[in-house]
Formats: C-alpha cells, sequence, structure tokens
C-alpha cells in the first residue's frame, strides 16, 4: 500500500512538471500554495472554527484561476512538497484545495474526521482530513475515509 501511495505522488509530481516549466503563472500560484501551507500551524493554531474562517475566501478573493484540475493539482502538489510541516499530508491537502477550490465558486466542504485503530498496547485515534461535494468524496479514494467517523464539517451546512 505505501508503495502505491508514493508511485501515486511521483505521478503527480510529474504530471505537474511539464506545465510548471512552461508557464510562470502556475509556478507563481505553486509558490503561493505552499507559503499558505507553511502558514497553515500557525492558523490552526486557533480553535478550527476560527482558523476555517480565516481560510475561507470572502467572495472578493475571486481570481482568474485554472481550471479545477489544475487547481486541485497543484493544491496536491504543494502539500505534498511541504514535508517539513508538522501537520499531516490529508490536512494540508484538504485546507489548501478548500482555499483555492472555493476561490473557484467550487462548494467543496472539509471533513474532519476520527476513527479508533489498533494501537501496540491499545487502540489509537487517528484523524482524517478530505472534502465532499454535494455530500460526496471529493477526489478522495474510499478507503482513505470510509471508516473514519465525521467530528467536525466546514463550513456548517
Amino acid at each position: 500500500m505505501a508503495w502505491q501511495t508514493r508511485l501515486q505522488h511521483v505521478g503527480l509530481a510529474l504530471g505537474c512538471v511539464p506545465s510548471l516549466l512552461w508557464d510562470g503563472r502556475q509556478r507563481r500560484l505553486l509558490a503561493e500554495m505552499r507559503q499558505l501551507c507553511r502558514r497553515l500551524p500557525t492558523v490552526l493554531a486557533q480553535p478550527i472554527p476560527q482558523a476555517m474562517v480565516a481560510l475561507t475566501p470572502d467572495g472578493g478573493e475571486k481570481r482568474p484561476f485554472f481550471p479545477e484540475t489544475t487547481t486541485r493539482n497543484l493544491a496536491d502538489l504543494a502539500a505534498l512538497l511541504e514535508r517539513q510541516s508538522p501537520l499531516g499530508l490529508c490536512l494540508r491537502r484538504s485546507l489548501i484545495r478548500f482555499h483555492y477550490l472555493r476561490q473557484l465558486d467550487i462548494p467543496v466542504v472539509v471533513q474532519f474526521g476520527a476513527k479508533l485503530v489498533p494501537g501496540k498496547q491499545q487502540k489509537e485515534i487517528a484523524g482524517h482530513a478530505w472534502l465532499t461535494l454535494q455530500d460526496a468524496p471529493y477526489y478522495e479514494a474510499e478507503e482513505n475515509w470510509r471508516d473514519f467517523t465525521v467530528m467536525f464539517t466546514w463550513p456548517k451546512e
């Protein structure tokens, strides 16, 4: 399973390289996304509802971006490249996707979930974050969210 995930990550990076080489606008957007990714630990130092307000575009931030697929792929790449972050990849990816897809008027919703998993001596709690669109997971493999109980949704529906 781990090698499949790594292979997907390499595929994502390689898929983005040609357009990043030729399009300075995409390089600038990727750099902006990475900056936001680096600021996420500070943003998340406050209670989650306040952090999500800060990450939710206010409608005045609409800018002419790239198509949805390009924006999503760049957000995924930005989250992947920020490997030094203390935050998990799923959280980084979900929050960066959320911020930039909302700027495209795509009404994605962030789901924060938890589940019990077998630990060494007792059960441990695992967390996961993912996006939904119209109550369906948004580009998220079923095995990644299926057993999680949603603990918090943003925006509240």
